[in-house]
């Protein structure tokens, strides 16, 4: 647990850094000043896990510095222990009002200390558990809500770009004409397997598909990215020939052999179709853009109406004629 301790006093500090080393609690971050524990809060790399503030400092005293931290987003409900020579009830009211968690009392005791630090420790722990158990919840939320077209990211997916990312690459170039070859990776049948198939299962499906695509691309000079509708897109930096057939093949035999049917709910992995989407070897990072942009909007123009969805449409076009004779 990271700890950040706030008192004037050194032998104070002292005492905090021994009382909760033996505790077992080595992560402190001591400061003498408001000021200074803002800047160890501004410099942290990770966010503390709870703070042990003195009340009586110089310039800005300890109760104005803990309603200070509880107006921070990343420290709303972080456990803040007051230290403080005073029972007045005024000043704990105070305290506990600018969102105080809890206080110790001095002359320190090592054992009260403890005490307090691993209730602290327990609650931060509390919260941790919840925050997590959101986090998934609002992430399956997302995934069902995704749609057949959407360019979802694959965050998990080594060597995988989201699709502007890869046109920001591309129009990031300096004014000049570059050797790069575009690509596309089609997951065949992706649309009965979105029909079939969970939100997730469907996002499982396609990242199982990216990985074995990226695995045989050469990161330094390669970059993907999903396209939706079950359609990989990539740049290949430089003058030499892609062998897409061989891409191709080794991609599927790796999907194939890492295939897991229990997990993605279905036997057999879909097979895969790596095609040039130019000719052209030499580009301007501008027409770049706009042949991948060409390219997915001719995908949308010449897919073939879904037999399934063709017999939607005229079953419900029969229903409306019904009501109206």
């Amino acid at each position: 647990m990271r700890i950040l301790a706030v008192d004037d006093d050194p032998l104070i500090l002292d005492l905090l850094r021994e009382s909760l080393t033996v505790n077992g609690y080595c992560d402190l971050t001591c400061t003498a000043s408001a000021e200074e524990a803002h800047t160890a809060m501004e410099q942290a790399t990770e966010p503390f896990d709870c703070f042990l503030l003195d009340i009586v400092l110089p310039e800005t005293d300890g109760i104005a510095l803990c309603a200070d931290i509880r107006a921070m987003d990343a420290y709303k409900m972080t456990p803040i222990i007051m230290i403080t020579a005073s029972r007045q009830p005024d000043m704990m009211e105070r305290a506990f009002a600018a969102g105080a968690t809890d206080f110790v009392t001095k002359p320190l005791d090592g054992l009260e200390l403890g005490t307090r630090v691993n209730i602290a420790s327990m609650l931060n722990d509390s919260m941790m558990r919840e925050r997590e158990s959101r986090h998934t919840l609002a992430e399956l939320t997302r995934l069902t809500r995704i749609s057949f077209e959407e360019r979802f990211v694959m965050a998990d997916v080594p060597g995988l770009s989201d699709y502007l990312m890869l046109e920001n690459h591309l129009l990031r170039f300096s004014s000049g004409c570059y050797a790069m070859t575009l690509f596309a990776v089609e997951v065949e049948g992706a649309k009965a397997i979105f029909r079939t198939a969970s939100a997730p299962t469907f996002r499982a499906r396609m990242e199982a598909a990216a990985r074995a695509v990226a695995g045989q691309l050469d990161p330094g000079a390669t970059r993907i990215a999903y396209a939706g509708r079950g359609v990989f897109v990539g740049v290949a930096h430089g003058r030499g020939r892609m062998d897409l057939q061989k891409m191709q093949d080794d991609a599927q035999a790796s999907l194939d052999q890492g295939w897991d049917s229990r997990s993605l709910g279905s036997d057999a992995a879909p097979d895969l179709t790596v095609r040039a989407i130019s000719t052209q070897r030499v580009w301007a990072a501008a027409s770049a853009c706009d042949a991948l942009q060409s390219f997915l909007a001719r995908m949308d123009l010449n897919t073939a109406a879904d037999p399934q969805d063709e017999e939607a449409l005229f079953a419900a076009l029969e229903r409306k004629l019904a009501r109206r004779a």
